[in-house]
């Protein structure tokens, strides 16, 4: 069998399948903060059917698919960002004089919306001296402790690892500007 008819034969799991997923989702969390007092779920288990169905309403269905390459080049580089913001924490942490410009910053998102982009702004703000302020439609603010150039750089290679990992195309400089 082919790849591209196996991907073709792949559909959306049931509406029955996901409830029972975001159930288990809900009874897990439940189960973490309530620990082994099981007499808790006669409460937890209409809890966790509430939260699934509640879910399934106001939650649409999002499909996307990870490509094994780019979830495993995304796994690399957020190990080796890691380290380098951890690096730059400790430096900054332990100068006499801190290197500090704070600013906000905004940077126009090529990523198409959805899970990617949403990805995208939540792993900005486990990098270390950025956060993200607002959303907006084609563009993201972050407040940043360090405006420099290389900012925007970083920011750039990370949605186009975020792009690889999620298996989407990027929309182009002239797109962004019309």
């Amino acid at each position: 069998m082919t790849v591209a008819k196996l991907v073709s034969t792949v559909s959306a799991p049931s509406p029955w399948r996901r409830f029972a997923a975001r159930a288990a989702l809900a009874a897990l969390v439940w189960l973490g903060l309530n620990g082994a007092d099981w007499r808790s779920w006669i409460v937890g288990v209409p809890a966790a059917t509430l939260a699934a169905w509640v879910s399934m309403r106001l939650l649409p269905t999002m499909t996307w698919r990870w490509s094994v390459r780019g979830a495993v080049l995304f796994a690399l580089f957020f190990l080796r960002e890691s380290l380098r913001g951890g690096w730059d924490v400790a430096r900054r942490a332990l100068a006499p004089r801190l290197e500090l410009s704070p600013a906000i910053m905004f940077h126009p998102l090529r990523l198409p919306s959805g899970p990617a982009r949403l990805f995208f702004g939540s792993v900005i703000n486990l990098l270390p001296g950025t956060a993200v302020v607002a959303f907006e439609e084609s563009r993201l603010c972050l407040h940043v402790l360090n405006r420099s150039p290389r900012v925007a750089a970083d920011l750039r290679d990370l949605e186009d690892r975020v792009a690889g990992l999620f298996g989407c195309n990027l929309r182009e400089e002239r797109d962004r500007k019309g």
